[in-house]
C-alpha cells in the first residue's frame, strides 16, 4: 500500500485513504456469504477433515502460539528474574489496596457490553477460541485464521475492575512513557503517524533526510513472557496484592478451539496476555515500558506492538551510524525480554512517500532479521 501525502493535503483525507484496507476487511466480515473450511494441511502431508479433526488441529496451532519465544543467549538474566518473582510471591503484600465495592462492580458491570459472544460462564480462566479467516491467505492452513477469544462474562467483568485499578496507577501516575501512543487517554494512531510527518515535513524546510525503520514484531500479545510481565509491574511499583491478582489470573489459563459444533479438548497457555482481553494492552504497554529510549537524536513511537526509529539529518552518512547503534540496542533489548521480530518479509512492504517543494522522503517499511 502506498499512501502520497501532498502539500496541502489535510490529516482527514489521508486517514480516509489509510483506512480503505480495513472498511474492506469489515465489509467482508459482515457478508452473509460462508465458505466451508476445507480439510487442514498437516505438517506430515496428512489432511484433517472432519470436524473433530480440524478442532485439534486448529487447537495444536494455537496452543504453539501461546508459547513462550526461546530463552535470551544470557540466562543468569532469566533466573535472576524468576527467582526475584518466586521470592515477591512469598512475601506478604505491603500496600493497603482497598477492596473492590458492590457500588464499584455495579458501574463496571454497565459498561460491559453484553451483545457480544461469550465462553464458558464458570471459568474465568478458561476461553473458547473461534477462528475467523484472514483475507488472501490459503484457507488449508491453521495459521490462516485468526484466533478470536469468547471470554466469560464473569470474566470480562473482572478484567475490568482489574484494568480500572491497573489504569489507575499507571497512567494516573504517569508512568507511561510518553512515546507509547496506543491504549492512552488522549493519544491515539494518527496523532503518532501525524508526529512522524511533522518531523518529515520539518525536515524538508531545513532541507535534511530522514530515514525511519519500523519493526514487526511477531504475535506480540500472544508471546509475553509471564514471569517478565511480572517483575517489571513490580519495578513500576504497581501494589502488591493487585500484581498478586494478575499474576495468579495469567497462571495456569486454558483454551479450547470451537470449529462448527466440535470442541477440541483443552490445551494450557503457557504465555502471553489474554487473547480479547479489555485488560491486555495496558499490561503489554507495562511490559514494554522500559523499551531503550535513544540518546542521539534519534526518535522513538510506539503505538501498543508497532515500534519505530526515526532520525534526521543533513547526509546518510551522518543519519546510518546513528541510527544503526539504536538498532542494535533495540535488537539487545528484545532478545532479553523475549520478544520476537519478525525474521523475512512475507508481504511486500509497505511504503508512505511525503512530498514537498523541497524534496520527498520514503518511509520502508522492513522486517528486521532477529540476531
Amino acid at each position: 500500500m502506498t499512501i502520497n501525502i501532498s502539500q496541502g493535503q489535510t490529516l482527514k483525507e489521508y486517514i480516509a485513504v489509510a483506512t480503505k484496507a480495513y472498511w474492506a476487511v469489515a465489509k467482508a466480515l459482515k457478508s452473509d456469504v460462508c465458505v466451508a473450511m476445507p480439510a487442514l494441511k498437516k505438517p506430515d502431508n496428512d489432511l484433517a477433515f472432519d470436524d473433530q479433526e480440524k478442532a485439534e488441529y486448529l487447537a495444536d496451532s494455537i496452543e504453539l502460539q501461546f508459547s513462550l519465544n526461546p530463552a535470551p543467549p544470557d540466562l543468569e538474566h532469566v533466573n535472576r528474574v524468576e527467582n526475584e518473582v518466586l521470592r515477591r510471591s512469598s512475601l506478604p503484600p505491603k500496600d493497603d489496596l482497598p477492596s473492590v465495592s458492590a457500588d464499584e462492580v455495579q458501574k463496571t458491570h454497565q459498561r460491559v457490553k453484553t451483545q457480544k459472544g461469550t465462553g464458558p460462564g464458570w471459568a474465568w480462566k478458561e476461553a473458547v477460541i473461534i477462528g475467523i479467516p484472514k483475507p488472501e491467505k490459503p484457507r488449508d492452513l491453521p495459521t490462516s485464521y485468526r484466533p478470536i477469544s469468547l471470554l466469560s462474562g464473569l470474566g470480562k467483568l473482572f478484567e475490568k475492575v482489574l484494568k480500572s485499578r491497573l489504569s489507575d496507577h499507571l497512567l494516573g501516575n504517569g508512568l507511561i512513557i510518553n512515546e507509547q501512543f496506543g491504549f492512552r487517554p488522549n493519544h491515539s494512531c494518527p496523532q503518532q503517524a501525524l508526529r512522524l510527518v511533522e518531523h518529515i515535513s520539518e525536515g524538508f524546510k531545513r532541507k535534511r533526510k530522514t530515514v525511519a525503520v519500523f519493526f514487526d514484531v511477531a504475535k506480540a500479545f500472544d508471546k509475553v513472557w509471564h514471569a517478565g510481565l511480572i517483575y517489571k509491574l513490580h519495578q513500576l511499583q504497581v501494589p502488591d496484592r493487585l500484581v498478586f491478582i494478575i499474576q495468579h489470573y495469567l497462571t495456569n489459563r486454558q483454551f479450547s478451539f470451537r470449529h462448527e459444533k466440535s470442541i477440541s479438548a483443552k490445551r494450557l497457555i503457557r504465555a502471553g496476555v489474554p487473547q480479547g482481553s479489555t485488560l491486555s494492552p495496558l499490561l503489554y504497554s507495562a511490559y514494554t515500558n522500559d523499551i531503550p529510549r535513544p540518546q542521539t537524536g534519534v526518535q522513538l513511537a510506539l503505538f501498543a506492538d508497532d515500534t519505530a526509529l526515526y532520525l534526521s539529518g543533513s547526509s546518510f552518512r551522518i543519519i546510518t551510524p546513528r541510527l544503526q547503534k539504536a538498532i542494535d540496542e533495540l535488537t539487545r533489548w528484545f532478545q532479553t525480554w523475549r520478544i520476537e521480530v519478525n525474521p523475512k518479509n512475507q508481504q511486500p512492504s509497505s511504503s508512505i512517500t511525503v512530498g514537498s517543494k523541497e524534496g520527498s522522503c520514503t518511509i520502508q517499511r522492513t522486517n528486521i532479521p532477529h540476531k
